[in-house]
């Protein structure tokens, strides 16, 4: 069974996560925090007063009703009430305050802490830490902090109140004896550690199983978002699906309720300890007041302190409990946000400007790559020039290096051997912010955004992403802007049917991702355009239209093309062919065919396959 380690926090680390979790908090919401402060500190004295005053009531009506309501046990009867009525009206007005104080004060943190969250995750500038599966576990548990920062805000305030009616409390069981506060503490303590380390451990537990919390929701989206909702239909993995699911989700439930028997036991036994003391002090002070040492007034006010110092205490070490459980994440959650501040997988100290001087092309020099966790060279000391403003094909068998060239050309990784220069200068060396703006890049596996198509094109330059005549102006030179007006809103028509709009084929898809690489060029400051299988959902038709428009969309551009149609590559000037992680043949089609090479023969055998079409000779 997949676990993470028992996770043990040093006491001053996990002080400084809460602090900093209560100042993130409070700095949200600070009036909502002060309100709360401020309502629990009467609730805290509210219990106290009343049973004071219960108190005080029981000692003067029956001489109020014998001497009269204008006399002073009279006076003192009425006042009492008047007392108790106002205090019991005031708990029932601010309860409701209350809890919509602390409604706002989670809603008001949820959104900072989910914008904290983006901010911090958006700004890691490389793609390394998401293949990384201890730090997808640290993602997945700042999921499982929720409003609990928020919520321990709340428990914090409350254990403030609980102080404070222990405090009250104590001092009205003193009414019976000085000692009868501290031998109720004594009697409440085991059972209240024993109840906040149940509560504490079953944060911990979660901790450990939190690789199979993250399984199981990866086996509950399967069956609730729509992408692969055809294939779980027609292969009828839906007992499947829910099978995983749960087996992941029941993984560490044995833990806890192996660890909630063993502690529920012996909570139990410190509860009839705690019962027992009170019970001790109790029947004291029924004693006095039957032998007429305690009055019938000071009775009722003993009693009531002793039950209720004794209830306080025990919401003490609930709220103290609850505190730790909430935030038992928290250290962990906060590294994460740091990191992205850090992110020592990828050099980002770069400040140089990405334009240094006159273009001269990028060049890879004996670049090696290997993944991290894994020994396999993608790349081998690989040697590549491709002049400014001339068009490069790689083409290759899958596996072969293509793609993750382009990831450390767009800086997602580091080389793990060599450098790569722009211009003459090493790509480490650029503001990496800038670098990126000079790429116009289609991924293979590019974004298909549920949003309306403005969005879904204007994307490739988000600076200018109202500017209409650059939207226009990319989606003409793609060939998809007559697809596009002709939308039920047109430009503001979703591209996502669940969201009341219309769905698109995978050839018109491809041609919305080619018009955000082309809103780059014409609304952006890209200079170099990378089209990783810019035609691989493209039929013969729409593939020869873009070979068609192809010069005009490269004119003036570093272009780098990726496919495995060799009719999509004959559009660029040169041709590189490479096999694992290598350059073995470099050239023009013309020269590569001549040659009889490795690119030759598979030409050849893709060629035989559409003969007949006319498609590629």
């Amino acid at each position: 069974m997949e676990v993470n380690p028992t996770y043990q926090v040093p006491w001053k680390e996990e002080l400084a996560a809460n602090l900093r979790g209560f100042a993130l908090v409070v700095r949200s919401a600070p009036l909502f925090s002060l309100g709360m402060l401020l309502i629990g500190f009467v609730m805290g004295v509210v219990p106290a007063f009343v049973v004071k005053k219960t108190g005080t009531l029981i000692d003067n009506v029956r001489p109020a009703l014998i001497e009269g309501l204008d006399s002073a046990p009279g006076r003192a009867a009425k006042g009492a009430l008047v007392a108790m009525a106002a205090a019991i009206i005031l708990s029932q007005l601010v309860g409701p305050i209350r809890s919509s104080l602390e409604f706002g004060l989670q809603r008001r943190f949820q959104a900072h802490l989910s914008r904290r969250t983006m901010r911090g995750i958006s700004n890691l500038p490389g793609l390394a830490y998401f293949e990384d599966p201890s730090f997808r576990d640290k993602l997945e548990v700042t999921e499982w902090i929720g409003w609990a920062p928020a919520q321990s805000v709340s428990q914090f305030i409350g254990g403030v109140q609980s102080v404070i009616s222990f405090t009250a409390m104590a001092y009205l069981a003193t009414s019976y004896a000085p000692w009868a506060p501290f031998l109720i503490t004594l009697g409440a303590l085991p059972g209240g550690i024993a109840a906040w380390h149940f509560t504490t451990v079953v944060g911990m537990v979660q901790w450990r199983y939190s690789p199979q919390i993250r399984k199981s929701n990866y086996y509950k989206a399967l069956a609730m978002n729509r992408d692969p909702a055809k294939e779980m239909r027609i292969s009828s993995l839906k007992d499947w699906t829910i099978g995983r699911q749960t087996e992941h989700w029941l993984a560490g439930k044995e833990e806890v309720w192996k660890k909630q028997r063993r502690t529920l036991t012996l909570a139990l036994a410190f509860q009839v300890l705690a019962t027992g003391v009170v019970a001790f002090v109790f029947m004291g002070a029924l004693k006095a007041a039957l032998a007429g040492d305690l009055k019938i007034g000071d009775f009722t006010v003993a009693t009531g302190g002793i039950v209720g110092s004794m209830s306080a205490l025990i919401a003490i070490f609930q709220s103290a409990a609850s505190i730790r459980r909430g935030n038992y994440w928290l250290p962990n959650a906060l590294r994460l946000f740091s990191l992205a501040g850090t992110a020592p997988r990828l050099d980002v100290s770069g400040r140089q400007p990405a334009r240094p001087g006159t273009p001269t092309g990028i060049a890879f020099e004996g670049v090696s790559f290997a993944y991290q966790g894994t020994e396999r060279q993608i790349l081998h000391d690989l040697d590549l020039f491709i002049p400014a403003g001339t068009s490069l094909a790689l083409v290759g068998e899958n596996g072969a290096g293509k793609t993750t060239l382009i990831k450390l050309l767009c800086r997602f990784y580091d080389p793990t051997h060599g450098r790569i220069l722009i211009d003459g200068v090493n790509i480490k060396e650029f503001d990496l912010a800038d670098l990126r703006t000079r790429l116009g890049v289609i991924f293979q596996d590019f974004v298909k955004y549920s949003l309306p198509a403005s969005d879904n094109i204007g994307f490739g330059a988000v600076e200018n992403l109202g500017r209409q005549d650059l939207l226009v102006e990319a989606a003409r030179r793609v060939g998809v802007l007559e697809k596009i007006e002709g939308l039920p809103q047109s430009w503001d028509t979703p591209l996502a049917r669940e969201f009341g709009g219309v769905d698109l084929s995978g050839g018109e898809w491809q041609r919305i991702a080619l018009a955000r690489a082309m809103m780059a060029q014409v609304g952006g400051e890209s200079d170099i355009l990378v089209l990783d299988e810019p035609t691989a959902s493209l039929d013969v038709r729409l593939e020869h239209e873009l070979y068609e428009h192809f010069a005009d969309l490269s004119r003036g551009k570093t272009t780098l093309l990726v496919s495995h149609r060799f009719s999509t590559v004959r559009m660029a000037e040169r041709i590189v062919f490479m096999q694992d992680g290598r350059v073995i043949e470099d050239g023009s089609h013309k020269d590569l065919i001549a040659r009889g090479g490795k690119y030759a023969e598979m030409y050849e055998i893709q060629a035989s396959h559409y003969r007949l079409t006319g498609a590629l000779e």
